[in-house]
């Protein structure tokens, strides 16, 4: 499976800067907020999946926070990436963003985005993005390769597969989705209202099954299990390997963190994202019917570029994406 295949004409078109302005705020979680954007007459000429991006210099309340920042990090704020949890049909872009904290003697530097994106994003606030662009999406040929699709994912790593589930169901393609989804607690599952929803609605074409790693689920639909996604949940779901395409997205390794565990002679510790490929693997599916994204939370000094997160301290929003590894 690759990316959909896009001119780079079309490519450059796409790629802009976006004034849009907040039309709508939800608490999804404790620590989550999800941001619906109005953005004017402007094309939703995205595909479900793909992100934007928000440069932190635009608010001026962050002013000094971030020449600080860049002062004793010696090099310029990145804007954040986020994947959007809207489909094309819809009529805001949306965005969903965790909260990353400062822990002292843990963390190395504040976030600067996160916090004010989910506590002081009044409606009406304006907010310039840059968008669209992302190869985690449907091809354009799915239906002739695959009737399933297994999304496999933790925590917010759900947000681009929201967006994958909805258009699909939306535009009736007859795919069967199956939503393996990882959360620490009911209070900690974003979007269960709205999966509850989709799930009642589309039963042919969409199963649900919510994993709790902290506590037993009481009450939890439309499907759940104690404990973390393992090889036999993700074999019953994959009958048959030939058939079907993954979309798996969750905290994972980076680059950096991969170097720099290497440089002091170890291997670094797989993550989410890590442990499902090799579950993926063992079931016979191919490198090119997995499609991934990752993130992590990341408080180095000057890290990679990363889609979805601060780069000086909030949790990286699927930041690496790829086909397999």
């Amino acid at each position: 499976m690759g990316p959909v295949v896009v001119d780079k004409v079309d490519v450059r078109r796409r790629v802009r800067q976006i004034e849009a302005t907040v039309a709508g705020v939800h608490q999804e979680t404790p620590d989550t907020a999800s941001l619906f954007f109005d953005i004017g007459d402007e094309p939703h000429d995205y595909k479900a999946g793909q992100f934007i991006t928000i440069d932190p210099h635009q608010f001026a309340f962050l002013e000094q926070t971030i020449a600080y920042l860049e002062q004793i990090k010696e090099g310029k704020e990145k804007p954040r990436a986020y994947s959007m949890g809207s489909a094309p049909h819809e009529e805001h872009v949306l965005i969903t963003i965790k909260e990353e904290r400062f822990w002292p003697g843990e963390s190395k530097y504040p976030p600067v985005l996160s916090p004010s994106l989910t506590r002081n994003c009044a409606l009406g606030t304006p907010v310039v993005i840059k968008g669209f662009t992302g190869a985690y999406t449907l091809p354009e040929d799915i239906q002739s390769k695959a009737d399933n699709i297994l999304h496999v994912c933790a925590g917010s790593g759900i947000v681009p597969n929201f967006a994958l589930i909805k258009h699909s169901l939306h535009v009736a393609d007859g795919l069967r989705h199956v939503l393996l989804y990882s959360s620490k607690t009911k209070a900690d599952i974003i979007y269960y209202n709205e999966f509850a929803d989709l799930a009642r609605r589309h039963p042919q074409h969409l199963e649900i099954v919510h994993c709790l790693t902290r506590e037993d689920p009481v009450d939890v639909e439309p499907s759940s299990r104690r404990g973390r996604i393992d090889a036999e949940l993700i074999s019953k779901y994959v009958p048959d390997p030939s058939n079907c395409f993954v979309y798996s997205c969750g905290p994972g390794i980076l680059p950096w963190e991969r170097k720099e565990a290497r440089q002091n002679g170890v291997e670094p510790e797989p993550r989410f994202i890590e442990h499902v490929l090799d579950l993926l693997r063992d079931t016979g599916l191919d490198k090119s019917q997995i499609k991934q994204e990752s993130w992590v939370e990341t408080d180095r000094p000057n890290p990679l570029p990363q889609r979805g997160g601060d780069t000086a301290g909030d949790t990286g929003r699927h930041p690496t994406s790829g086909r397999g590894t």
